[in-house]
């Protein structure tokens, strides 16, 4: 897979916002102790869960 410049676990992250925003999936991800893509994919199954 040829990922783009500031792609991370097949989401691209441009710009500080997003970067803020990986900053807290990774924490999330470290205080699960599991790898950032785990915990994204996570996050996005339970959002769609619940709506």
């Amino acid at each position: 897979m040829n990922k783009e410049h500031g792609q991370v676990t097949g989401l691209v992250w441009r710009g500080t916002s997003d970067l803020e925003v990986y900053q807290q999936l990774k924490r999330y991800a470290d205080s699960k102790s599991v790898p950032v893509s785990v915990a994204a994919k996570q996050l996005i199954k339970e959002a769609l869960v619940e709506k």
